[in-house]
C-alpha cells in the first residue's frame, strides 16, 4: 500500500522534481494552457470594451492604450513571472465570482455561482502553472471562501443542508482535478524522460558516428571509404531479409589506377640494434612517438602514409588527387625525415640514421580481400621504390631518374651509384641520384658522433634518452591516450621486470659501467 498522501501531495520517486531542466520543461509545457486562458480573458475584455464603447459615451482611449502596452510587455514578463500570472488570474476569477454574487444583493439562492467556482477549481488544476500542493490549497480556498461567504450573508432554514451539498460538489471537483493533475504530472515526467533519453541517444549516436567516420578515414582514404559505404547501403536496400545477406563486407574490387605519383620508402638504420637494448614497452612507445612525427611531416608535405612495416615507413604523393609537384613533396618529406632523425642523433647520442628511397611512376591503389580492410598500393614502380630504399645511403634521399625528371631544377643532385649496391638496379640498368639537402650548405657537417650527455653523473640507456627526446617534440601521436609506458602491454616476464628494478636501484653502479662499455663499443665502430 502506498504511504499516506503519496498520490496527491508528495511527489513520487519517479516524479521527484529535482532536475532544473525538468522544471524548465514543466513551466514551458504549462504555458500553453495559460496562454489559452489569457486569450480567453483578452477576448472577453475586448468584447466588453466594444460593448461599453457603443453603449456609453465614455472615452476609453486611455484604457485601450494601456491594455495594448501591457500586451506588448507581457511577452518578456511571462516566462519570468509565470507563477505570479497564475495567482493574479486566480484572484481575478475569484473576484469576478463574488461580484456576480453580490450584485444581486440578497436575492440569490445558496447554489449561486457554484458552477462558476467549480470551473475555477478545474482551471486551477488543469490550466494554471501550480504544483500539486499549491493547486490543492488554492482550490480549497476557493471552495471554502464560497461556503463561508454564503453562510454569513444568507439566512435560511435549510442552509446547512444546502452548504453541505455545495461542499460535496466542491470536494468531488477537487478530487477529480487532483487526480487529473497527478496523471498529467506522471505523463509529463515520463514524456520528459523519454524525450531526454532520445536526445541523449541521438547525441551519442552522432558522436559515435563521427568517431566511426574518423576511424574509417584513418584506415581508408575518403574517396574509397565513401564508395564502399555507398555500395554497402545499396546492397542493404536490395536485401529485404538480413538473414539472407552474406557476412562479407563487400564484393566489389575497389582498385584504381593512378599515374604520375611518387612513392617514398624510408627505413631507420640502426634501429634493430637500438631495439635490442630496450624493452617491448619502450620500443612501442618510441615507434609511436617517431611515427607520429613522420605523420605530421607527411601532412605538411601533402603525402599519404600507406603503411608501417616494423621500422619501415612508406607513403605516396599524388593520391587520390593528382599533384604536379608530387616528386617535390616526396623529396621534401624525405629530407625532413632525415633532418628529424639527425636532430635525434645529435640530441641523444644514439647511433641511428634514415635511409630514404623515392621513385615516380604509376600505381594500382585500393582495397582487396573480404576481411580486414587495408588500403595499399601495388605496381612494379612500388617494388622499385623499395629497392631504392634498400640500396640507399644512410642520411640521404635516393631517387631514380624518373623522379629527377619530375623535380626539374628544384634540388641539386649527385650520382647515387645504386647499381653498385643492388643487383636488381644493375640488371634493370636504372640510374640513381642522391639529393643534396639545401640545409647542409648552411652549417658545417660533423661526421663524429657527439658524446652522450651526462646529467649529474647519471647516464641513461639509449632507448630512454631517445624516448624522452621524442616526447619533447610535441607531435600528434597515433595513440596519444597512452601517456605512460605502463599503458602498453609488455611481453617481458616477471624475472625481467625484477632485473630492471635492480638496474634502476643500482643506477650509479652497474648501469653506469654498462653504459661506459656501450659507448666504447660505439666509438670503436
Amino acid at each position: 500500500m502506498p504511504a499516506k498522501g503519496k498520490y496527491f501531495f508528495n511527489e513520487n520517486d519517479d516524479c521527484k522534481i529535482t532536475d532544473p531542466l525538468y522544471e524548465k520543461y514543466r513551466y514551458t509545457s504549462q504555458q500553453h494552457p495559460l496562454l489559452l486562458l489569457l486569450l480567453f480573458i483578452a477576448i472577453a475584455f475586448w468584447t466588453t470594451l466594444i460593448v461599453i464603447f457603443f453603449v456609453t459615451d465614455v472615452s476609453i482611449a486611455f484604457g485601450v492604450v494601456l491594455f495594448i502596452y501591457l500586451l506588448l510587455c507581457i511577452g518578456s514578463l511571462f516566462r519570468r513571472w509565470l507563477t505570479l500570472f497564475g495567482v493574479i488570474i486566480w484572484i481575478s476569477f475569484v473576484t469576478i465570482g463574488y461580484v456576480s454574487i453580490f450584485e444581486k444583493e440578497n436575492d440569490f439562492p445558496p447554489w449561486e455561482q457554484v458552477p462558476f467556482f467549480l470551473f475555477l477549481i478545474f482551471m486551477v488544476y488543469t490550466m494554471l502553472p501550480f504544483r500539486m500542493r499549491d493547486a490543492v490549497i488554492l482550490s480549497s480556498l476557493s471552495a471554502l471562501s464560497h461556503i463561508i461567504v454564503l453562510s454569513i450573508v444568507y439566512v435560511n432554514v435549510f442552509l446547512l443542508v444546502q452548504l453541505l451539498a455545495n461542499a460535496v460538489i466542491f470536494l468531488c471537483g477537487n478530487l477529480m482535478g487532483a487526480f487529473h493533475k497527478r496523471q498529467m504530472q506522471v505523463a509529463s515526467w515520463d514524456l520528459y524522460r523519454y524525450t531526454l533519453k532520445c536526445i541523449q541517444v541521438r547525441m551519442k549516436l552522432k558522436i559515435e558516428k563521427r568517431q566511426q567516420e574518423n576511424l574509417l578515414l584513418s584506415i581508408l582514404p575518403a574517396h574509397i571509404s565513401m564508395e564502399m559505404k555507398l555500395a554497402i547501403i545499396e546492397r542493404l536496400k536490395e536485401t529485404n531479409d538480413n538473414r539472407q545477406m552474406h557476412d562479407n563486407n563487400f564484393h566489389s574490387l575497389y582498385v584504381k589506377r593512378h599515374q604520375n605519383v611518387s612513392i617514398l620508402y624510408a627505413d631507420i638504420v640502426g634501429f634493430t640494434r637500438l631495439a635490442s637494448d630496450c624493452s617491448p614497452k619502450e620500443l612501442v612507445v618510441m615507434l609511436n612517438e617517431l611515427f607520429g612525427k613522420f605523420d605530421q611531416i607527411a601532412k605538411e608535405n601533402e603525402c599519404m602514409r600507406i603503411k608501417i612495416l616494423g621500422d619501415c615507413y612508406y607513403c605516396v604523393s599524388g593520391l587520390p588527387v593528382s599533384l604536379p609537384v608530387h616528386a617535390r613533396n616526396c623529396v621534401k618529406m624525405g629530407l625532413d625525415m632525415c633532418e628529424a632523425i639527425k636532430q635525434v642523433r645529435e640530441a641523444t647520442g644514439v647511433d641511428i640514421n634514415m635511409r630514404v628511397g623515392i621513385h615516380s611512376g604509376n600505381v594500382l591503389c585500393g582495397v582487396i580481400g573480404l576481411r580486414k580492410w587495408q588500403y595499399d598500393v601495388w605496381s612494379h614502380d612500388v617494388s622499385l621504390a623499395n629497392r631504392m630504399e634498400s640500396a640507399g645511403v644512410p642520411g640521404r634521399v635516393h631517387i631514380t631518374e624518373a623522379t629527377l625528371n619530375h623535380l626539374g631544377k628544384a634540388y641539386e643532385v649527385e650520382e647515387g651509384n645504386g647499381h653498385l649496391r643492388d643487383p636488381y638496379l644493375e640488371s634493370m640498368n636504372i640510374k640513381t641520384y642522391l639529393v643534396i639537402d639545401p640545409r647542409s650548405k648552411q652549417c658545417v657537417s660533423n661526421n663524429h658522433l657527439p658524446k652522450t650527455r651526462v646529467n649529474d653523473g647519471l647516464k641513461m640507456r639509449a632507448s630512454v634518452r631517445m624516448t624522452r627526446y621524442l616526447e619533447s617534440w610535441g607531435a600528434a601521436r597515433p595513440f596519444a591516450h597512452l601517456n605512460h609506458r605502463e599503458s602498453v602491454s609488455s611481453d617481458s616476464s616477471a624475472s625481467q621486470g625484477r632485473r630492471r628494478k635492480v638496474r634502476l636501484a643500482m643506477v650509479h653502479g652497474a648501469e653506469l659501467e654498462e653504459q661506459d662499455g656501450g659507448e666504447q663499443g660505439s666509438s670503436g665502430v
